[in-house]
């Protein structure tokens, strides 16, 4: 009859709408695979720096280490599908049923590179230490790193209260008031992380939090291990070697009885990486903006 569509493209349409329906939850299960094989992938990516760059200081001790921060992931599958026909008007009349189908698939890691010199600095001396040399950061580079630390304090009123109370008690307890004023360690003394012969009480509240911070980051330092990998060439690497880092002609390994002195390591390189973050703002409810800081500037 003419005008009538031929039962062969009535399925063809009604085999589109069923393979449209299924795919939607098809999709959905390639979605959940994809986004826990790129989650899969963050420690490899991890260890592989950490890798590569301790071979770059087995072969070169003076060299810049490089890092890499992953920040965000993304993972996207999109199906599609489509039905038409191809008509020739003969005589007689024919169809040519036509059903296209496409998926597509995007998996990718956000990455943001380390250029700040103090991290960069600790980084450095974090790798040389693995290596085995015996160093730690400089007066001036602990003192920089300090200052940089005072941002980082989360800001909120209770250390802006601490802060107050602190001086309101020596105020009342020091016969000579002024002059302690003027020997308290605060964040903007220019070396803000104080001595050890300077008394605790002797110090604000946050240069106190900021000195306990870096000796976090200093006893890390220290706490670094050597002798847990290995260096040749090539043909050294043993068949099937989990870990392996490469710099030019020098190749670096790790065997499996050492993970866990590579993933400490590697937990270390990455909380140096992310010392320095953007200074935060508390916002009161009268939107007056303040900071924690100290009293004297």
């Amino acid at each position: 009859m003419p005008g009538r569509l031929p039962f062969s493209f009535g399925l063809m349409v009604l085999g589109a709408m069923a393979c449209l329906l299924a795919s939607t939850g098809c999709t959905a299960l390639r979605l959940r695979q994809r986004t826990a094989h790129l989650g899969s992938t963050l420690p490899d990516l991890q260890y592989q720096q950490v890798l590569d760059n301790l071979a770059q200081f087995a072969e070169n001790p003076g060299a810049l280490p490089w890092h890499v921060n992953i920040r965000e992931g993304t993972t996207q599958v999109t199906d599609s599908l489509s039905g038409g026909a191809a008509v020739d008007l003969g005589p007689p009349t024919d169809w040519l049923p036509q059903l296209f189908g496409s998926r597509t698939v995007v998996a990718q890691w956000g990455m943001a590179p380390v250029i700040d010199p103090l991290e960069l600095k600790l980084l450095r001396v974090a790798y040389r230490r693995a290596i085995g040399i015996n160093e730690m950061p400089d007066n001036d580079t602990i003192q920089d790193l300090g200052h940089e630390l005072k941002a980082q304090v989360p800001i909120n009123p209770d250390l802006h209260d601490e802060s107050d109370l602190f001086y309101e008690y020596h105020a009342r307890v020091n016969a000579n008031y002024p002059k302690f004023e003027e020997s308290v360690v605060t964040t903007n003394t220019e070396e803000v992380v104080a001595p050890p012969e300077v008394p605790r009480r002797d110090r604000s509240p946050l240069a106190r939090d900021v000195a306990r911070q870096m000796k976090i980051i200093e006893r890390e330092l220290t706490e670094i291990p050597t002798g847990w990998f290995k260096v040749g060439g090539w043909w050294d690497v043993p068949k099937g070697a989990p870990f392996v880092g490469r710099h030019k002609h020098l190749w670096l390994w790790v065997e499996p009885c050492h993970q866990e002195d590579l993933t400490q390591f590697t937990l270390t390189v990455l909380k140096l990486s992310n010392l320095i973050k953007e200074q935060q703002t508390l916002i009161s409810p009268g939107s007056v903006k303040f900071s924690p800081g100290d009293r004297g500037g």
